[in-house]
């Protein structure tokens, strides 16, 4: 039974509830529970309980962390990082400022000098140990510094080679394709890495770096990347780097089966396929139509109509011609609402074109005397050119006393012919026992790939664009941490997705970055208590997806 009990101790009069039972025979108090004070329990009875206010309460990010950090270290990012670059057990490791340097790629992109300020904001410090005061910019670099071009490479393709393993993904087909990144290096500046090319942001005054990138076909993962020259051409870029790709292949495969290989007919040479051909491995590739004439005058009526995936049917013909040296299969789909664009576009650009040659006749009929024939053809070329309709407009100039009279007029021949090509893909392959529909349904999957550059040249996540380093070898390690950013991004969204989560990576980043954690510190205690803020519905479904399960309290 239980009753309260009166006790005295050396400064004051307190109460107990104890609860007795007969042991042997006698009575014995067996537990006991402290009430305080008789002043404490009538402030108790009468709800005044005097509850003690924390002294700092501080609001962090947890959701993001917590599920990036999980498969960081289920993969062994930092072990694989210190195992190529190892340091003295002093402080933080390499792999330790990389890792960080990862998440706040991935998670809000900012300068090494606000990272400090950015792990603050965050929950990161519950996960690692981490030194307030060694998280400054020059410590980032020092570290940075002590990983060589080769090593970078080594590491990026062992810690995908983990993922690989870890997630069990299938390399029955990869998906291969280049972009590039415009940064704000000098042109004086000396560099390997940074150059002027036609740029695919539209920065053409500025230098860019090239990325070549291959992901496996379900779900982006990152498993091969490599930084070159932004202005070598694709089809030298992937001769350069095919034996590399079949090396990271072969070392993650536990048999020997061949892989097949996707990408654009900008990346087409004889020495790549014949690579190819030699290899186990196999491919599937694109042609431009502009190499295929016959093709493309083959009458739709002679298409077939062919299943895809999600449903669709579209016209598809289907044939063998000698490519790069052999037979090879060769499907040509047309689609009808590509045709209907680039007909428009034609249309509008033809007019754009004579409507700027009407203004360069007026100018050549006033010409004073020091322009040349030579000069005005160039001038003619650069418009038609401008509006990529050379071919589709026969152009006239004659010169009569130091004047031009210039005529333009539709080649209506050439402009049907440019027709024929319109809303067609030609794509070849060695895949003889595939059907035209699964080669298509293959190609198609290149989406995945450029969706991995899409998200690294978002404003928020994975944030690779622009590159704010002026060194190669610290645009080098950029390129690194952003790679491991976006394998961590999506070996969560693959997790999520294989529980039911039906949105996209960046929607699943919005959720887990909203879920935060509030952090109390009370006056007479040096431990703090971690309370995990509301989440919604949403949120609570997509932590459990990814048991992820962030405490209530601590």
């Amino acid at each position: 039974m239980a009753s309260i009990i009166k006790k005295k101790s050396k400064y004051s009069t307190y109460y107990v509830v104890a609860e007795s039972a007969r042991i042997d025979g006698k009575p014995r108090i067996v537990k006991q529970w402290y009430l305080g004070t008789i002043e404490k329990i009538i402030a108790m009875a009468e709800g005044n309980t005097d509850k003690e206010e924390p002294r700092q309460i501080d609001c962090v990010s947890e959701g993001a962390i917590a599920a990036l950090f999980k498969i960081a270290e289920e993969l062994g990012i930092r072990k694989i990082i210190d195992q190529h670059c190892s340091k003295r057990q002093q402080g933080m490791s390499v792999g330790d400022y990389i890792l960080i340097a990862a998440l706040n790629r991935a998670l809000a992109a900012t300068s090494k000098s606000k990272i400090a300020e950015w792990v603050d904001s965050t929950a990161l410090h519950l996960y690692m140990p981490l030194q307030k005061e060694k998280l400054e910019s020059q410590n980032f670099w020092d570290h940075f510094d002590k990983l060589g071009q080769e090593m970078i490479d080594r590491i990026g393709d062992d810690i995908a080679r983990k993922a690989i393993e870890l997630e069990n993904i299938p390399l029955d087909t990869i998906v291969y394709d280049t972009t590039n990144y415009y940064n704000y290096l000098d042109v004086l500046t000396a560099s390997e890495l940074s150059k002027i090319t036609k740029s695919k942001a539209g920065r053409n005054s500025l230098r860019h770096i090239g990325l070549a990138l291959a992901v496996d076909r379900d779900h982006g993962i990152p498993l091969f990347s490599r930084l070159y020259p932004a202005n070598e051409h694709d089809a030298k870029v992937m001769k350069k780097l095919i034996d590399e790709i079949f090396e990271q292949i072969n070392n993650s495969m536990s048999d020997k089966k061949g892989i097949t290989i996707v990408f654009d007919k900008g990346n087409n040479s004889e020495e790549l396929i014949a690579k190819l051909d030699e290899s186990r491995h196999h491919f599937v590739g694109s042609r431009s139509p502009y190499h295929h004439k016959d093709l493309c005058r083959v009458s739709l009526e002679q298409y077939r109509e062919v299943n895809i995936k999600n449903g669709e049917t579209i016209p598809v013909y289907e044939t063998r011609e000698e490519i790069y040296g052999a037979q090879r299969k060769i499907i040509v789909s047309f689609n009808e609402s590509t045709f209907q664009r680039q007909l428009h576009r034609m249309e509008q650009n033809l007019e754009k074109a004579k409507e700027e040659l009407s203004t360069f006749k007026r100018k050549a009929k006033d010409a004073d005397g020091r322009s040349t024939m030579d000069s005005m053809q160039r001038q003619a070329l650069d418009i038609t050119d401008r509006y990529h309709v050379t071919g589709l407009l026969d152009i006239d100039i004659e010169e009569e006393e130091n004047r031009f009279k210039v005529s333009a007029r539709k080649n209506f021949p050439a402009i049907e012919e440019a027709k024929t090509r319109f809303g067609k893909q030609i794509l070849f392959t060695d895949r003889e026992s595939l059907t035209a529909g699964e080669i298509i349904d293959i190609y198609l999957d290149r989406y995945i790939v450029e969706d991995a550059f899409r998200i690294t040249k978002s404003d928020r996540w994975v944030k690779m664009d622009p590159v704010f380093h002026w060194t190669d070898s610290k645009i080098r390690v950029h390129a690194l941490t952003c790679m491991i950013a976006l394998l961590l991004v999506r070996i969560v969204h693959k997790r999520a997705r294989a529980n039911g989560f039906p949105h996209g990576a960046e929607r699943m980043l919005e959720l887990l970055s909203s879920v935060n954690t509030a952090i109390l510190l009370y006056p007479k205690s040096t431990k703090a208590v971690r309370i995990r803020c509301s989440i919604s519905k949403e949120q609570e479904v997509l932590l459990t997806a990814l048991n992820c399960q962030i405490p209530r309290s601590m």
